[in-house]
């Protein structure tokens, strides 16, 4: 145990006598500061113990360092702010102390400049704090370094940005007002449906100009009447085709056809010369009469009677919204003799009707309202003659101009009788039966809709039944119709 106990104390000695060993004596300095040739007699202090195992330094990423301009002892003498401005004696040359011009080595071959007047023998210089760069041993003065102020711009075109921008606004204006003049002349786009029809229309009936053959559409918040069709005519001026379909029931306990029904089916048309006048056909299709079972009648399906005529809009109200025509209508029986569209020669109906547009700023939307009244007189007692009265309301609702709730009257009244039917029985403006009613007259009420894809294309319908009078060969009817407008 003694010798493993001494064995353990020399290890330890000799452990710590290898550090102290191995720190080898002190470095000498290399070089020397700055001045130290002038001022040899400056001793150092002793150098203290550097250890040789020197670390490894990360690269320098600035360069290497760049020393300045060494500071003589003479240099030490000078103030703190001999860097802005010294006072040098006459007759000096240049030297550059610590970057400055100072001027103060004699004999040299370049006179200094002189001072100011009342401050002789003194030059004042003005240094910068980098010093000033030389250019083949003269100094060069600040305005060769940096331009006093940097040109600006003679003209927005020399700028590639302002003049693209330039160039887009132009084509933007450019595009805008070619859509303002396309929408003031009334040109439609041909992505719509309604609108391709409004076009087709346009090359039917040949539009030269924009009022030949054009629909009035300064009205366009209107809409057409839906129910009683071939009398209820709408004021304005219109290039349309208005295919028709109509049903109507005829009451069983009828003493002559006992029930069954009656149909139409056909179309309209009108043309508008100018925004005033236009020309109306108002019925032209055929006509189905199917009587009941009890009925000496038979069923037959022929051509309807011709009913055409001018229109003229006397009034147009652009600021008030109201409209005002007053037409003539020709009712000529050529129709087919089984379905009564052949009685007499000729009805002459005179004819005015009315629009005007109210409550226009009503946020949920406006009305319209229509009325139009007539006289069928008959040329001989083959016919029967009768005034008729309608009227019509709608909403446009949200002033969209697209749907249109409405409800309409009519009110048919017989006021000379015929010659040729020999029952007490009239058909009204379906059919004229020439029939023993006069003074008899039936009051109707309907309600229905109106939609409109766009100006050019349009569908109605309305259901319409009967109010007060004798109701003879209408119990119900519904009516649709299609509008094709240009």
């Amino acid at each position: 145990m003694r010798f493993a106990g001494c064995v353990v104390a020399v290890l330890v000695v000799v452990g710590a006598a290898r550090p102290a060993a191995a720190q080898p004596g002190p470095l000498a300095p290399i070089g020397g500061p700055p001045g130290a040739a002038e001022d040899a007699s400056q001793s150092l202090p002793p150098a203290t113990p550097v250890s040789t195992a020197t670390r490894e330094r990360p690269p320098n990423f600035l360069g290497a360092p760049v020393l300045g301009p060494q500071d003589r002892p003479s240099d030490r003498s000078l103030p703190p702010d001999a860097g802005t401005e010294r006072t040098l004696p006459p007759n000096t040359g240049n030297v550059r102390v610590a970057g400055v011009d100072r001027g103060d080595v004699p004999g040299s071959s370049e006179p200094a400049p002189r001072s100011a007047p009342g401050h002789p023998g003194e030059v004042t210089r003005r240094a910068g704090g980098l010093g000033v760069p030389e250019s083949a041993g003269r100094p060069v003065t600040a305005d060769a370094v940096q331009p006093a102020a940097k040109p600006k711009y003679t003209s927005p075109a020399t700028d590639v940005v302002e003049e693209l921008l330039a160039v887009r606004s132009a084509a933007a204006a450019t595009e805008r007002r070619t859509t303002a003049d396309r929408s003031r002349s009334g040109e439609r786009t041909a992505g719509k449906f309604g609108d391709q029809i409004g076009e087709t229309l346009g090359n039917v009936f040949g539009n030269r100009g924009d009022s030949w053959f054009r629909s009035d559409h300064t009205f366009d918040n209107f809409i057409s009447p839906v129910t009683n069709p071939f009398l209820f005519e709408d004021p304005r001026s219109l290039t349309e085709v208005r295919p028709i379909f109509l049903y109507q029931k005829i009451p069983s306990d009828q003493p002559q056809f006992q029930g069954g029904g009656a149909w139409f089916f056909g179309t309209q048309a009108r043309v508008a010369i100018t925004d005033r006048l236009s020309f109306v056909m108002n019925k032209l299709g055929g006509v189905s009469i199917n009587p009941g079972s009890g009925s000496p009648y038979d069923d037959n399906l022929g051509f309807a009677e011709l009913w055409l005529g001018p229109k003229y809009t006397i009034l147009r109200g652009e600021e008030n919204c109201n409209l005002l025509a007053a037409g003539l209508q020709f009712q000529i029986p050529i129709g087919s003799s089984g379905a009564f569209q052949d009685t007499g020669d000729l009805s002459l109906v005179p004819y005015l009707t009315y629009a005007q547009s109210f409550g226009r700023d009503f946020k949920y939307g406006g009305f319209n309202a229509m009325l139009g009244t007539g006289y069928a007189a008959s040329v001989n007692d083959k016919r029967s003659d009768y005034y008729y009265l309608s009227a019509h309301l709608d909403f446009d609702l949200f002033n969209s101009h697209k749907f249109y709730p409405l409800t309409e009257m009519n009110w048919i009244i017989t006021t000379t009788d015929g010659t040729t039917f020999p029952g007490g029985v009239e058909g009204r403006d379906l059919f004229n039966l020439g029939g023993q009613a006069s003074g008899s007259g039936l009051l109707t009420w309907a309600f229905g809709a109106r939609y409109k894809f766009s100006e050019s294309a349009q569908i109605g319908g309305a259901f319409e039944f009967p109010l007060a009078g004798p109701r003879d060969m209408f119990r119900y009817r519904s009516t649709l119709d299609f509008i094709l407008r240009y």
